[in-house]
């Protein structure tokens, strides 16, 4: 199921810290309805809510407290907040989210660089006022639609302050998300485009390791060029590379050692809640391309959904099917089944050139299972197909963070085809383990901020003098 979290728009928010002032939710909705929902609730994790309004304004508010004692302002930072349906939401897929700082400015007194737009809330805490007056300085808006059948099917909100939320969407990193996004991690305009010619703070800190050049020294069709450079666009903010370590693992890729014409480290996806752990189980030999029948289950020869006709090549190898029709779990058993050390799922998409995350639950599935992106996926194919020898093994590079440039830059989401709304203003999706700023919800979030609030302070926040080395890790 995809749950986008999050379009980062170009509107609104505030905070507390050792300065005086603190994120106030500011309830945008009308009577009976969002915010004012007055359906009868059952108090749930921690929130002690009675009506179905009251949960959810006690998520908005409970997250607000969260950053205002992370993060340091003089002045309130308004967040004007609705819970309405956001349309588009299907059984399978929609967007919980969308917020952005409400204004933006340039040019004030005390801005850390000129020709250069600040979010209003960060303008307001440089500039030592209220520039924007009695407006709001974040505008937040989530998706009412969810605690209905018709929108991500029954998956509903979780309005409990504990993380167990189940198959349900997490309002409460949701709100982490969205407020991070008011406070500034976003852009002026829609990326890669500059409002009326000017960067915004965020963009002078985009970086794309293959030209060696951030987005504010680069003209505008560089920038739609580098938008789109898969693997290449980082962020490089000295905070957030100093503490990447704190939060990202080592990279395990795929490391394929021949053909020489293909041998290189590949990026992988992975199962949450199926296989082998990929980090302790070695998976490494000759990679296969599965052959299987055609039926109504699994309309390719390729695609692993029925038991493999070619087993007998399968056993001892690394087993390669392709995205599509059945379940990930359904391949992985049939790929077991033949005796395969391993599966290698390769995506049907070439919307984003980054291996899909597998999501199903299964305990009886030992073998590892990793995706590969559609043009790496090709790679291997080409090669099978080419009569060539594949050797691959899984391999963990102690010497480079899972999401991470060689450089040590955290990766920003990049996907070969714009994404509006979630391309460049997010963390890469290959990030591991997966971090609140991704552009999708992860069941496998903890309750901190993690390097989201670093990014936060490359931009311009200061910490609160209680803001230490575990203040984005826990509540």
């Amino acid at each position: 199921m995809k749950r986008t979290l999050f379009l980062a728009l170009t509107l609104l928010l505030s905070l507390n810290a050792f300065g005086k002032g603190r994120i106030l939710i500011v309830n945008a909705d009308g009577p009976n309805v969002g915010l004012n929902d007055p359906a009868p609730a059952d108090p749930i994790g921690g929130n002690p809510g009675t009506t179905l309004g009251q949960q959810r304004l006690n998520v908005l508010e409970f997250a607000a407290a969260k950053w205002s004692a992370l993060i340091d302002t003089d002045l309130n930072i308004i967040a004007r907040s609705a819970f309405a349906p956001i349309p588009g939401c299907t059984a399978t897929e929609g967007v919980l989210g969308q917020a952005g700082p409400f204004g933006w400015q340039r040019d004030f007194t005390n801005a850390p660089h000129a020709r250069t737009w600040y979010p209003i809330a960060l303008a307001n805490q440089l500039a030592g006022r209220d520039i924007n007056g009695d407006a709001p300085e974040i505008s937040v808006r989530f998706n009412a639609a969810v605690d209905s059948q018709t929108c991500l099917g029954d998956s509903d909100w979780y309005y409990g302050f504990d993380g167990n939320a189940g198959n349900d969407s997490d309002l409460y990193h949701v709100v982490l998300h969205e407020l991070a996004h008011g406070l500034g991690i976003a852009g002026a305009d829609r990326a890669p485009l500059f409002s009326n010619g000017f960067p915004s703070v965020s963009d002078l800190h985009t970086f794309d390791v293959s030209t060696g050049q951030r987005w504010d020294q680069m003209s505008q069709a560089d920038r739609t060029k580098s938008h789109t450079n898969t693997g290449n666009l980082v962020w490089d903010g000295d905070h957030v590379r100093e503490h990447a370590n704190w939060y990202l693992r080592p990279v395990t890729m795929l490391s394929v050692s021949e053909p020489a014409t293909i041998a290189r480290g590949y990026d992988i996806g992975t199962a949450a809640s199926f296989g082998a752990p990929i980090s302790t189980t070695p998976m490494s030999g000759k990679i296969v391309r599965v052959a299987d029948a055609v039926t109504e289950d699994g309309p390719t020869t390729t695609d692993g959904c029925t038991p493999f006709t070619n087993a007998a090549a399968i056993n001892g190898n690394v087993a390669l099917v392709d995205r599509g029709t059945c379940a990930f779990v359904i391949k992985a058993r049939n790929a077991q089944a033949a005796g395969a050390t391993g599966l290698i799922v390769a995506d049907n998409a070439r919307t984003t050139c980054q291996p899909p995350s597998m999501g199903g639950e299964a305990t009886d599935i030992t073998i590892p299972v990793i995706s590969l992106g559609a043009t790496d996926g090709d790679t291997l194919k080409g090669a099978l197909t080419a009569n060539a020898n594949v050797q691959a093994a899984l391999r963990t590079d102690r010497s480079q963070l899972a999401g991470a440039s060689k450089e040590g830059f955290v990766r920003v989401y990049a996907p070969c085809t714009d994404d509006p709304g979630s391309s460049t203003h997010h963390w890469d999706v290959v990030t591991t383990p997966n971090l609140l700023m991704e552009p999708f919800i992860n069941s496998d979030l903890t309750d901190g901020v993690d390097l989201t609030l670093f990014q936060l302070f490359d931009i311009g926040w200061k910490p609160s003098v209680r803001t230490g080395r575990g203040a984005g890790r826990g509540r």
